[in-house]
């Protein structure tokens, strides 16, 4: 599916961001949502240059800073309300996440057709990864984005129990997980970010092993249960890479209709050590405490122990979860 040329779509007159009604029209409205704080504010100081580029090449580029957790969502769901056709999350996983939220009111697109645009600029960009874009430069960037392909991905849809404690509904795109890697991403997300990549994510599995912790789960996938016993963490991966390029979900698509779901037994301190290496680069499937399944709708709760959940490198909440890919696919800008 091709997507054509745009033209600017002003935000709302808030003041912050954006260029004035009026510009000259093509064919295509286009926003940019971004996250001034991502990669420890390094995006917040690059985001002036990359406007520009995308400027000389592509007209007019307006955009909307997020200001709090949650706020991209709104800044995408207005945009698509006001006809933009395209919103572009500009920022890390995290802001990814909040923008294809942004996309539909309980399940329900708010613009059918409009596409989803990522400029990846996080702390560890596991999605770009995933779709093979994590080494582009913002130049091929914005050449990818000229060429206007679209491809139609999963999301999942997650309910479960959020920090403060009510239930609640959210949709990703690239994985959700629990247990050591969702103790980690806290631990990332708690600590400073001057580095990106693996480092930041390395030093947050040390700091988790001090406390580790193997909670009891119970994890049934498509009515079947597949695993009950002490556990180190479950993978539920639309995408193939998290926590800062490990590749969890090595045989994942993004675009097949099934979760691949990664469950890992407990294990002791020195296990978890000796398997990290095999978990970075794919090859942990053949390790007797790993298993890896497919299918469509995953419920998973524990016993006793809180466990915390981690979705597209942010910890918004905590089990009991469902699991369930979403009856509406995302068109991503490629």
């Amino acid at each position: 599916m091709a997507f054509r040329p745009w033209r600017a779509c002003s935000p709302a007159a808030t003041g912050r961001g954006g260029l004035p009604p009026g510009g000259p029209e093509v064919d295509r409205k286009t926003f940019f949502v971004v996250n001034p704080h991502a990669a420890h504010r390094r995006t917040e100081s690059q985001w002036p240059e990359w406007r520009r580029q995308i400027q000389d090449v592509l007209g007019a580029a307006d955009y909307a800073l997020t200001e709090r957790t949650m706020h991209a969502a709104q800044l995408a769901r207005d945009a698509l309300s006001r006809g933009c056709d395209l919103v572009v999350a500009v920022g890390g996983d995290g802001t990814l996440n909040e923008v294809l939220n942004g996309f539909f009111t309980e399940g329900v697109p708010v613009r059918p057709g409009a596409a989803l645009g990522y400029l990846p600029s996080g702390t560890g960009a596991d999605f770009a990864r995933t779709m093979g874009h994590h080494e582009r430069t913002i130049e091929q960037q914005i050449a990818c984005w000229q060429k206007g392909r679209v491809r139609h991905l999963d999301c999942g849809e997650v309910h479960f129990l959020a920090t403060t404690g009510e239930k609640t509904r959210r949709l990703f795109i690239n994985e959700s997980s629990l247990g050591f890697s969702a103790d980690t991403a806290e631990a990332v997300n708690r600590a400073s970010k001057h580095f990106r990549g693996k480092l930041p994510f390395f030093l947050g599995v040390l700091r988790t092993l001090g406390a580790l912790r193997t909670p009891v789960l119970h994890v049934v996938i498509d009515g079947k249960t597949v695993h009950d016993g002490p556990t180190l963490l479950v993978a539920v991966a639309n995408g193939r890479y998290f926590g800062g390029s490990m590749m969890i979900a090595p045989d994942a698509e993004v675009d097949d209709g099934e979760f691949d779901v990664i469950v890992i037994d407990g294990m002791s301190r020195i296990q978890v050590l000796q398997k990290i290496p095999k978990i970075y680069s794919g090859s942990h499937l053949s390790e007797p405490e790993v298993h890896a399944h497919r299918g469509k709708e995953v419920h998973i709760q524990a016993s006793g122990a809180e466990v915390l959940l981690e979705m597209d490198g942010e910890q918004p909440g905590k089990l009991s979860a469902d699991f369930r890919i979403s009856h509406t696919t995302v068109p991503f800008l490629c």
